[in-house]
């Protein structure tokens, strides 16, 4: 049952129930520390020398956080290792001749650089087990024996279920550390099996994570700051949490729940808005972080590839052949919308790098509204802004379209009833990126199309971390559910923040938890299904890294009946900023490149 905002509860919770307690600190009994996969994973990045396995002696009294690389880094005020490459931590303390055997309390499993805490590759290196002293309430939200973590959502109408479907009208809270009392909707149900995978697999140094999951209180064009803040108010007062994740936010302002709850010191996780500007991390430094990288950093991996890629190269994938091996002539189309500011931003930042880099655009173009599939209206095709921006392009012979994000499919229809058939460079905004973006477009225009994007090679649906989160506390739960749950960046959010509660230590604190992420040596990702995730001095997010990808109109996504898809370059090899290579878009491009998974799911800004 939902219990409602503001209850009235003290500030210490009545203990979870047995049952649940049980659950979520089961103990996997195996023969072995390590789990071996049947499947040969690739290599990942390195978090931070691992303990050794359980058949080797333990490490001094120092204990397992000794091998974290703890304290080895600081806040945005000083100097971090983060972000400068491999070897920067300290190898582990030498093991005393003579100790005992390590027990072993977390399924940890092998990877190919050493054991890690799941299947998952961006996981973080295996710590088996704890024993000492965490130091009890060492934060707001956090006692000896519990961590608060509260996740606030929209309701929703999208259905794809009946119990999805009540979530349209759901409010209130529900403590998921107290059983089910009668029917939940999707979100409960489902956060449950991650409150119990997290719980199981993760380090959390002899504490709990309880969950409260929270619908925001008012109706969809009801939502203000106002409302906002109300909402974060009642949470503080009812269950003092450590963190909130903000994973479906649908109806934004979620900016400003985050502030109202920085500023009484709990941390943020979530990216459902998309990417934000560093600014915004550094009006609250290590209280504030996403999986997404900056719209600064995002606009740095654009611009970095249209410059080695596309600017001084010849024309390659035009629709037109007397245009193919000539010089480009590029064109600028972007969105005005003053309601996506982080759009705007991104623009602005990577037309200015490219523009350093030697780009010229010889036309541009505008429109107003961004992340809507058609603006037109009676018997137009084509919204009359997409008709004027096209015939300007084709009288200007641009042969280039440089279109930094802002999904829209107007102009394409506009271009295809001129004849005119362009390369399109387009960043990865989480719509246009997607195969479900890709439908909407025409597709003798968007053949053309080339994308960088931030996102990671999705291949079949068995192998996704987050239903295999699912289905280990879950073996029930079921497809549709799993696809809906999966859409939203609950589970990555969720990594992300326990990643950070188990490289924090014991001690867990925002000033641990800082240090720890931006321990993370800045290695590059080897492996197309994982980003690479670290953290330079002052930055709060993760990705650093894109892929390179092309529609192909008659390619067919892994899962997917529906002829389109946006095919990998070099299998989805991925590149950190300035280090793509120098060849043109095509250089590396095969036809028979696999197509993405990714659909849509999130809009990136």
């Amino acid at each position: 049952m939902a219990r409602p905002v503001r209850t009235g509860w003290s500030r210490r919770y009545p203990p979870l129930t047995g049952a649940v307690v049980a659950a979520l600190l089961a103990v996997f009994v195996l023969p072995s520390a390590l789990n071996v996969p049947q499947s040969n994973p690739t290599q990942t990045l390195e978090f931070a020398p691992v303990p050794p396995q359980d058949d080797q002696p333990p490490p001094p009294d120092s204990g397992n956080t000794a091998s974290l690389g703890l304290g080895n880094s600081s806040t945005v005020s000083g100097e971090s290792p983060g972000g400068d490459g491999p070897g920067l931590l300290p190898p582990p303390p030498p093991i005393p001749e003579g100790a005992g055997a390590r027990p072993v309390t977390k399924r940890c499993v092998m990877h190919p650089d050493g054991p890690r805490q799941t299947e998952d590759p961006l996981s973080p290196p295996c710590v088996a087990h704890f024993e000492g002293d965490n130091g009890g309430a060492t934060y707001r939200g956090v006692e000896g024996d519990e961590i608060r973590i509260v996740i606030y959502l929209d309701g929703t109408t999208a259905a794809g279920t009946e119990s999805d479907a009540n979530e349209a009208t759901a409010e209130g809270c529900f403590d998921l550390g107290e059983e089910p009392e009668g029917h939940e909707t999707i979100t409960p149900v489902y956060m449950r099996a991650f409150q119990q995978h997290f719980n199981h697999r993760y380090q959390t140094y002899g504490r709990v994570a309880r969950f409260w999951v929270c619908f925001s209180t008012s109706s969809d064009d009801g939502r203000t700051p106002e409302t906002r803040r109300a909402d974060a108010a009642g949470h503080l007062a009812d269950f003092d949490p450590f963190a909130v994740i903000m994973s479906q936010i649908r109806y934004g302002l979620d900016d400003v729940y985050a502030e109202t709850m920085a500023q009484q010191g709990v941390l943020s996780f979530g990216s459902a808005s998309g990417s934000r500007p560093t600014a915004f991390f550094l009006q609250y430094p290590g209280l504030m972080w996403s999986y997404l990288p900056s719209v600064e950093e995002q606009a740095r991996l654009y611009a970095s590839y249209v410059c080695r890629k596309v600017v001084g190269h010849p024309v390659v994938d035009s629709g037109h052949q007397e245009w193919n091996g000539g010089p480009r002539t590029l064109g600028w189309l972007q969105t005005t919308d003053s309601s996506k500011p982080n759009l705007l931003r991104f623009a602005d930042v990577s037309r200015e790098r490219i523009e350093a880099c030697g780009g010229v655009f010889a036309a541009e173009g505008t429109f107003p509204n961004a992340g809507q599939a058609t603006q037109s209206q009676g018997d137009d095709p084509a919204a009359s802004y997409a008709s004027t921006n096209m015939a300007r392009f084709q009288q200007h012979d641009v042969t280039t379209i440089i279109w930094p994000g802002g999904y829209e499919a107007d102009h394409g229809k506009a271009a295809d009833r001129l004849g005119y058939h362009p390369e399109i460079v387009v960043a990865g905004d989480g719509i246009h990126d997607g195969t479900q973006g890709g439908f909407y477009q025409n597709q003798e225009f968007w053949s053309h199309a080339w994308t960088a994007t931030q996102q990671v090679r999705l291949g079949d649906r068995d192998e996704d971390p987050c239903r295999r989160a699912i289905l280990e506390a879950k073996p029930d739960a079921g497809q549709d559910d799993m696809t809906r749950v999966c859409s939203f960046p609950y589970y990555r959010d969720l990594r992300q923040l326990f990643t950070g509660i188990q490289v924090a230590g014991p001690k867990l604190t925002v000033e641990s938890m800082d240090r720890g992420f931006h321990a993370i040596p800045g290695t590059p990702s080897d492996d197309p299904s994982i980003a690479a995730c670290f953290y330079n001095p002052g930055d709060y997010t993760c990705v650093k890294d894109a892929t390179s990808e092309f529609w192909d109109p008659e390619g067919t996504a892994p899962g997917s009946s529906i002829p389109g898809c946006w095919r990998m370059v070099e299998d989805g090899r991925r590149y950190v900023a300035d280090g793509w290579d120098e060849g043109n878009i095509d250089a590396r491009a095969r036809p028979e490149d696999p197509c993405n998974r990714y659909s849509v799911s999130v809009l990136v800004f």
